[in-house]
């Protein structure tokens, strides 16, 4: 008997020394917001490079400043007639900062018989690469370029499209 004393009091030392695991526990909030999404829409029709007379032998450019709409021209006359950056609106949530993406270029397709098959190019530039949305939640931006004519550029209208993407920062 006394060893099974000296037994059970050794195990019951044995546990008083085994440290007591516990668990702790904390509860933590989850949360997300919901802000109103961007939207774009032209401002008018478009980028607009006007009426050029082409030069009879050398190349030449129309240049469209994104910032005013201002045209410049080189080595080809520009008639008056209508002509600017193509404009665009935005609207999202207020305060917050959206980016412009826009290709580096686009191609104008001749769209009458007397032009069928020929093309020109433009590069195009953004008056801005982020904007941030004003305290109703609109910003606008535009979009110009330089359209490069060929030496005896054939006679007609010439017509493209470009896709500009937006997104929040």
């Amino acid at each position: 008997m006394k060893n099974s004393s000296k037994i059970l009091a050794v195990a019951a030392v044995a546990l008083m020394a085994v440290p007591v695991a516990h668990a702790a526990t904390v509860t933590s909030d989850a949360t997300a917001r919901i802000i109103t999404p961007l939207n774009i829409s032209a401002g008018n029709s478009g980028l607009r490079f006007g009426e050029i007379v082409a030069d009879a032998s050398n190349n030449g450019t129309v240049t469209i400043a994104a910032s005013n709409g201002q045209e410049t021209c080189t080595t080809v006359q520009c008639l008056t007639s209508d002509r600017g950056a193509a404009a665009f609106n935005v609207t999202g949530e207020a305060q917050k900062t959206f980016t412009v993406s826009v290709p580096n270029s686009v191609t104008l397709n001749g769209t009458e018989a007397s032009n069928t098959g020929q093309s020109m190019s433009s590069t195009l530039v953004a008056s801005t690469a982020t904007e941030t949305l004003d305290n109703n939640g609109a910003a606008s931006f535009n979009v110009g370029g330089t359209l490069t004519v060929g030496a005896a550029q054939a006679v007609g209208a010439y017509s493209g499209s470009f896709v500009v993407t937006i997104d929040y920062q």
